[in-house]
């Protein structure tokens, strides 16, 4: 499983949420029907990391409603560093989160973009 098919099932997908932890278990469960196995806030072997979804082999999802651009890059970098993370999709409903670098330590990330989705 790639993140491209990640990116494809949930630009697809009608995740409704009115929190991050609603949106979370939206997104799970959309992968969840796709029959892609999907784990919730998975530590990370940083020791201090937890991402929200993890798919194997390797795709980090992180979903973010607010935050500043400068705080989800630093968080998406510290993610990249993990060996165990191939690539990163960032499900976000903020058009200030759009202009995340196309790749961190050298793996792709990838963005969902839910504006005008319903909050």
């Amino acid at each position: 499983m790639s993140a491209v098919d990640v990116v494809r099932i949930l630009d697809r997908a009608p995740l409704q949420f009115v929190s991050e932890d609603d949106l979370q278990e939206s997104i799970r469960a959309a992968l969840v029907s796709a029959g892609i196995p999907a784990e919730r806030e998975r530590r990370l072997s940083d020791g201090r990391s937890r991402i929200d979804l993890f798919v194997e082999p390797g795709v980090g999802v992180e979903v973010k409603i607010d935050g500043s651009w400068a705080a989800v890059v630093r968080q998406l970098q510290r993610y990249a560093k993990c060996p165990e993370i191939t690539e990163l999709v960032l499900v976000t409903s903020r058009s200030k989160h759009h202009r995340i670098p196309t790749e961190l330590e050298g793996k792709p990330v990838h963005l969902v973009s839910l504006i005008g989705a319903a909050l």
